[in-house]
């Protein structure tokens, strides 16, 4: 990137003025950060609105064939029952939305967005009737499509990024089986299978386009 300021012609400029100048083209550079990051400012930024709004935010989350409250689809995965349950997803979110995070960040809100989409309506479907709520199921979908694309890519960065999700999430191979009351196991499988499923339409959809 070229310094403007310093190809800008200035017949008075001072030695200070030029240092005032490079600073403030230095500040001016817009910060990048990975998607995954502005996500997890906005679930912390949710579950701030929960000590400084009256009611309870968990009542937005998913409530299993209840027509009337299917929209609360999209915003279940912004609602966590405690820090402890936010703090928790919030590392595994961190790892894996870095490590599926391509070139563009569209792509990374694009799968978070079918995610939402197909594991709400999974929890929705087949859930207990009981409010659902987290980012659990979208983390595992997340999970889940980086192994089932290397298994269909077969490049050595897409196993790569594989090996390193089973390495540092080995739990989630049992998470599925966790059926404890308050675990949403419909919510957890639903993710899994989605991000699977959405892995597997996007390897047949570059294998027709080649």
């Amino acid at each position: 990137m070229r310094d403007t300021y310093r190809h800008t012609q200035c017949g008075v400029c001072s030695p200070a003025d030029s240092g005032r100048q490079r600073l403030v083209s230095a500040f001016s550079i817009p910060l990048k950060a990975p998607a995954v990051i502005y996500l997890l400012v906005a679930l912390w930024a949710v579950h701030g609105l929960q000590w400084l709004i009256p009611g309870d935010l968990h009542h937005y989350g998913i409530m299993p064939r209840s027509v009337t409250e299917v929209w609360h689809i999209a915003l279940a995965p912004l609602i966590h029952a405690n820090l402890w349950h936010l703090m928790g997803n919030s590392v595994a979110l961190l790892g894996l939305g870095l490590l599926v995070q391509t070139k563009k960040d569209a792509e990374f809100w694009e799968l978070w967005a079918v995610l939402t989409l197909l594991a709400g309506l999974g929890t929705w479907l087949f859930g207990s009737r009981a409010y659902h709520i987290g980012a659990s199921g979208v983390i595992l979908g997340l999970w889940a499509f980086i192994i089932t694309d290397a298994f269909f890519r077969r490049s050595t960065r897409a196993i790569a990024i594989a090996l390193a999700a089973l390495i540092l999430y080995p739990s989630f191979l049992f998470v599925v089986f966790d059926f404890r009351p308050h675990i949403s196991w419909a919510g957890h499988m639903s993710g899994l299978l989605s991000g699977a499923l959405i892995a597997w339409l996007n390897a047949k959809g570059q294998a027709i386009d080649e």
